[in-house]
């Protein structure tokens, strides 16, 4: 049901059931204790925010892989800096409801960290001054849920408050579009572009006597009916492969989906507690509960599973409980949806991802896209992609974010980890028996890392990224010709950068290739104050290709040496 049919549907005066899991009321919620002045029903609130700092995150929502994050509390994330984002969103909303006989309609949800629960409430009270319409998820939400919920119901926009991965300290403010894709460049610099205008003025004027709907629901129903719809898992399948499940969620959001629908269809899994980690980063190091349940398990089949935050990436270990990089999941989902599944459709990667997930397309005739890190853009091209009549199969990045065929534009950790559930139960064989059986028919000889700096300063930043610049420059010129005694392949290197600029203005960092299709790629993090480095080298088998691996590591750390 569109969101139009739902306000539409009752009265201001009436508090009536949608369904089990939501309901409308239009209280006025306005405190008129929080107004500095008043004019009739419209009265200005101070924006305490200097135009500097209102500057500063403006640009942070508009130019970030995805949204802005920084530490909560701080002169970069805080009550008053959530009010003016907030501010600008309901004038965006506006816009886009003019001329509709309509309220605008702002969706509003976020993970389970202090940031969030502090701030919907905030998020909330604003959007009713602005007389917007809110559709407010209360409970902990997976950002895949929030992006259906968005889309189904055709919203004007959606804030969701997640900092995903990061450590637990940082809040997060994200855009979503009425697709259910990360908001594009286009929406968050007129967004951008609005907080900027309202800081410069200094207040903004809202509405005492407004009646705006606040509807209250959460999509599980929804994004169940949306997986069987895609018929994308077979829960007999699994239910009948006996396979043992451990499941972390890393104490974010996917403990509210993710045991309810195995529980729902049947299955039997395990959900493992882990503490201590300083943010909920689906990565090796913070598996060591999720690894040690697998491996004291006795059953034929068994897996660990794992989402971050807000579910939107993915974590797996094998039943060794040896932690499986996203490259090699990504390669095994795309594998299982084009052999077991028949669908077909194009491969999209991030730039940072690695190329052997092109093997599958290689096989089965699918074209592949190359994209900047970013979901954002990974979903610039899924939608562009159906707009044609056309679909994708995968469409990935080695950070754990993953959509597949007739999906949202949008990550789904959920799903990753239920595809290579569905994977282990067809093929009835320990996934890294399946991994190895796949990389030797698709003839994979090539072996990817990702390793990251955390930098002090900005400063140490722009001295790495500009020796990197310098030497692309000199690449470019013809006056480095080779890489730690790898020969330098000028031409592609030059060709994937200029494709870059086509998505993102100034490009994404740097990457190098060499003729014997070995890489690097050196950039900035778009989330987190690091600097980023892929390395993923190829040879005659594994062996080789790790060793030139080596190689191209210990000369990149130079680079890192300040």
């Amino acid at each position: 049901m569109k969101i139009s049919q739902i306000m539409g549907a009752y009265s201001a005066q009436k508090i009536q059931r949608v369904n089990s899991n939501s309901y409308v009321s239009r209280p006025n919620l306005v405190n008129k204790a929080d107004f500095v002045s008043f004019s009739g029903q419209y009265v200005e609130k101070p924006v305490n925010v200097d135009l500097e700092t209102a500057k500063f995150v403006a640009n942070s929502l508009s130019t970030s892989t995805s949204g802005h994050r920084a530490v909560y509390g701080s002169d970069k994330f805080n009550k008053d800096i959530v009010e003016l984002l907030t501010v600008g969103v309901a004038k965006y909303a506006k816009d886009q409801a003019k001329g509709q006989d309509r309220n605008p309609v702002v969706m509003i949800g976020g993970d389970t960290r202090q940031a969030t629960r502090e701030s919907l409430p905030l998020i909330k009270e604003v959007l009713l001054g602005q007389n917007v319409d809110v559709l407010y998820i209360e409970k902990p939400v997976p950002t895949p849920l929030l992006a259906l919920a968005a889309r189904e119901h055709d919203v004007d926009l959606a804030i969701l408050m997640t900092a995903s991965h990061n450590p637990w300290a940082d809040g997060g403010y994200n855009l979503v579009t009425k697709n259910g894709a990360i908001a594009p460049a286009e929406v968050t610099q007129e967004v951008a572009k609005k907080v900027v205008e309202t800081a410069q003025k200094g207040s903004y004027t809202a509405n005492k006597a407004a009646t705006p709907a606040v509807v209250k629901f959460f999509p599980y129903e929804m994004y169940k009916n949306e997986l069987d719809a895609n018929k994308l898992i077979n829960w007999d399948k699994i239910q009948n492969a006996n396979i043992d499940v451990y499941y972390d969620a890393l104490n974010g959001t996917g403990e509210n989906v993710l045991p309810d629908l195995l529980n729902d269809y049947g299955i039997a899994s395990t959900n493992v507690k882990s503490t201590g980690h300083e943010g909920p980063n689906p990565v090796a190091k913070n598996f060591g509960e999720l690894s040690a349940n697998v491996k004291d398990s006795q059953a034929a089949l068994k897996i660990g599973l794992a989402t971050d935050g807000d579910a939107d990436r993915f974590g797996v270990v094998d039943e060794n409980g040896e932690f499986m990089p996203a490259n090699d999941v990504l390669l095994l989902a795309a594998y299982h949806l084009a052999k077991n599944k028949g669908l077909d459709g194009a491969i999209i990667r991030s730039q940072a991802t690695s190329s052997q997930l092109d093997a599958v397309g290689q096989k089965y005739g699918q074209p592949i896209y190359e994209t900047p890190v970013g979901f954002k853009y990974i979903a610039e091209d899924i939608m562009d992609l159906r707009k044609e009549g056309k679909d994708t199969l995968v469409s990935g990045e080695e950070s754990g974010g993953m959509t597949v065929n007739g999906h949202i534009p949008e990550k789904d950790g959920i799903l990753a980890d239920l595809l290579i559930l569905d994977l282990v139960a067809t093929e009835g064989k320990p996934i890294s028996r399946i991994l190895k059986d796949v990389k030797d028919e698709l003839g994979i000889s090539q072996v990817a890392e990702v390793r990251s700096k955390r930098l002090n300063s900005e400063a140490d930043k722009d001295i790495i990224m500009n020796r990197v610049k310098d030497m692309f420059e000199d690449v470019i010129d013809g006056e480095m010709t080779e890489f730690a005694g790898f020969e330098i392949d000028a031409d592609r290197t030059m060709k994937h950068s200029e494709s870059m600029l086509r998505y993102r203005k100034g490009g994404d960092g740097f990457k190098f290739f060499f003729t014997d299709g070995s890489n690097i790629l050196i950039r900035k993090s778009g989330t987190e104050p690091l600097v980023k480095n892929y390395v993923e080298a190829y040879g005659k088998d594994l062996t080789e290709a790790a060793e030139k691996r080596e190689k191209l590591k210990a000369e990149v750390d130079k680079i890192f040496t300040i």
